[in-house]
């Protein structure tokens, strides 16, 4: 009998363990609250961009979507560490990858930062920046 006791006990310990570790898995149906975000982090969707996916993008307005773009060109286009700066896409560009890459169903999961420094690696560093 002590047996069959230590092992309800061991597996109520467990599953709060679990419950604990977990939290996801035992979600209530309450919405969860967003983390806070440091102030001048570009949200679309209520994302900040470095989690942004093309989900957001299509479901943003036209003002998240200027301040996903101008973000991601200040931070890709800043100083690195060799001295330089890096390439960027100016704002028809950013947007004519965006609205072309993520026009797919399968695509609602890229990163768009991810897309951005991609796109602006294989842009020539001497086209006009108009």
């Amino acid at each position: 009998m002590r047996s069959v006791q230590a092992a309800v006990a061991a597996l109520a310990v467990a599953g709060l363990a679990f419950a604990a570790a977990f939290p996801a898995a035992t979600h209530t149906g309450h919405a969860a609250r967003p983390a806070p975000h440091p102030s001048g982090v570009a949200l679309i969707g209520g994302v900040p961009i470095q989690q942004a996916r093309c989900a957001q993008w299509n479901a943003g307005g036209v003002a998240e979507r200027d301040a996903v773009v101008a973000a991601l060109a200040s931070s890709v286009g800043g100083f690195s560490t060799g001295g330089g700066r890096g390439t960027t896409l100016i704002r028809p560009e950013a947007y004519a990858l965006f609205n072309r890459a993520c026009a797919s169903p399968i695509a609602r999961g890229f990163l768009l930062y991810e897309l951005y420094i991609r796109a602006a690696g294989f842009r020539s560093f001497g086209a006009a920046a108009t």
